[in-house]
Parts: C-alpha cells; structure tokens; sequence
C-alpha cells in the first residue's frame, strides 16, 4: 500500500532535497502508515531524525491555529467573516477589505517596508499599518501573503485583548488536546531549520516577520510533532468534534471567495474542486505540507525540515509530485 508515494519520500531525502522527513498516511479517516527517515541536522554534525520530534510547522500555523480562532469567534458572535477590517483596525483605511478577503488571500495586500527584518513587534506593526496597501488585485486574484493572516492575528488581539498566540495555546490547541503543538518549543526536541551567519536556528521561528512579531504572530510560529498534527487532521476529518463540529466543517467544502471566479477555502487550498470537492492543502516554507480529503477522509501529514542547512528550491517540485503521486495511488 502507497508503494508509490514511499518510494518517492524516500528519493527527496536519498537526493538531499531534505535532510529528515516525518510522514503519515492516512486513509478512510485511520493511520494506516507512519515513518522517520533521514537526519533530524547535518550541520554541523549528523544527527538522526527520531520520530515525533518538533518541526517549525511555518504556514501550517494558519490552518491549525489562526482560521480555527477566527471560526471560534465567529461561532460565538465576536465577529463575522464580511464585518469590515477597518470596524477592528481604524489603521486600515481601505474600508473594502473584510475578514473574508483575508482568510482567502484574496485582499491584493502588498507592503514594502524597508529593515523590515530588524524590526521590534510595535516597530513592524505600526509599519504594517503605515506601508500595506491593497491594489489593483483586491478581489481579482488569489495572491498568498503573510499580511493577510498577521492581520487576522491583530483583530484576534482586539476581540480578546491577549497576545494572540496565547489565545491560540488556550482556545484551539488546548481543547483539542495537542500537547505536543506550542509557540515555545524545547530546543533540544527540536528539528533544526536555516543557518544563518554560522549559527543554527533550532527552536525560534524560521520565518523573520513571526520572530519580529514574537506572540503577536499569527502567519507561523508554531512548532509540533507528527503524531500532533495527525490528531489535528483526524479532528478536521470527523473523528472526535472536539472542535469543529459538522456544520464547521461543512464550511470547507464551499468556496469561501466573495469573488466567485476564485476558489478558496477558509484558509486551506482546493487541489482540483470540480473532481474531488474535498480534497483541500497547505503547505509550510519550512517543507512541512498536509493534504487532505474532507469526502474520503484520506490524507497526508509530511514534515521536513527542507530549509536545514539552506532552502532547497528543488523540494518543490518534488512535493508537488508527492501531492499527485499520494492522490493517484490504488487504495
């Protein structure tokens, strides 16, 4: 059973597009296969991966942690989807632009903000607020940006008046019971990502705008096992409601643009809807993806750490492989 897509995981980490990867397959909404292979670092020495070490999950802390708080609130009537960002952020002058635009990327923000990378949490906010602008794209393109999802993260902040990390670790991680998924990882549990000027990032966020922005980030941050976000997956597939209950999840399967010449999930990415209705994905810049089908309950957890000891621009054209390879299998 997926002899296909084995193989081909175990050819990105033999060509060293990835160090390490941690994987798990999933079908008709039960693990069916779970592996480790490779090198948890090769910089500045071998080291072997161990199954359910932390990885920088990246952009999968979108998915797992910030859409999921914007769907607790709205469930609870502290927001709705087309309410204006501007009623939440005065600074955000563009009185066009509704939550709904970012949860989709389909706001055509773009910003230029020079040493955005040397930045405090209040220096880059108020920059943000100062250089973001949304253009001739708003509402005509699906354009995937970080500023979308650190937007969402400061009208969290409003409704709760908490970082909204910590809403994040009490209000989605929390109930759902992922221990083992955290915004403050144990660096020595930890999959190295990038080095940088000699030094190893292991434990602190991969990506600048989340360290710049520390507990106020909510376009990555998160750093999980395998097996974490395998439980997550089977929570979205229907195992448990912990969280999403049916009609929450119901809300995947439709397209969420307001625009509907585009096609876009609350936060995750349809892979081909007119064939396969559920089959949503996301991936991370760190070489972490999930793949799922909300109608089969069949999926796929893959984590790597592609970025260990600098990006591998390659991996990329394998993990789109990995996608339809894995969806073309014999089940």
């Amino acid at each position: 059973m997926f002899t296909e897509t084995k193989k081909l995981i175990q050819e990105i980490v033999d060509n060293g597009l990835a160090p390490g990867i941690d994987y798990s397959l999933i079908l008709h909404g039960r693990e069916q296969l779970s592996q480790t292979k490779g090198f948890r670092m090769v910089y500045p020495r071998q080291e072997l991966l161990k199954s359910n070490q932390f990885f920088d999950l990246a952009s999968l802390t979108k998915v797992m942690g910030t859409v999921p708080i914007i769907m607790r609130l709205n469930r609870q009537g502290k927001l709705s989807l087309d309410d204006q960002v501007h009623s939440y952020l005065p600074e955000i002058k563009d009185q066009r632009v509704k939550i709904r635009h970012l949860l989709t990327h389909t706001s055509g923000a773009t910003a230029w903000i020079d040493h955005r990378d040397q930045l405090n949490a209040e220096e880059l906010r108020e920059a943000i607020y100062q250089h973001l602008k949304f253009g001739e794209d708003f509402n005509q393109k699906i354009i995937y940006n970080d500023y979308n999802y650190i937007l969402l993260g400061f009208i969290v902040e409003k409704i709760l008046h908490v970082p909204v990390q910590v809403a994040i670790q009490r209000d989605v991680l929390d109930p759902l019971g992922l221990k083992n998924t955290t915004f403050k990882p144990d660096p020595l549990l930890t999959v190295p990502t990038e080095v940088r000027t000699n030094i190893v990032i292991k434990g602190t966020v991969h990506d600048p705008k989340a360290a710049s922005l520390g507990p106020h980030a909510a376009s990555a941050g998160l750093f999980g096992t395998k097996s974490d976000v395998v439980k997550f997956i089977l929570e979205m597939l229907g195992q448990s409601n912990a969280f999403f209950d049916k009609e929450m999840l119901n809300e995947f399967l439709l397209n969420q643009t307001e625009n509907k010449k585009l096609i876009r999930s609350l936060g995750w990415a349809f892979v081909n809807r007119a064939e396969k209705p559920g089959l949503i994905r996301h991936s991370g810049f760190t070489g972490t993806f999930i793949l799922m089908d909300l109608i089969t309950k069949n999926g796929l957890v893959f984590l790597s750490n592609r970025v260990h000891p600098s990006p591998n621009l390659e991996f990329l054209r394998y993990r789109q492989k990995v996608y339809e390879t894995f969806l073309n299998e014999d089940f």
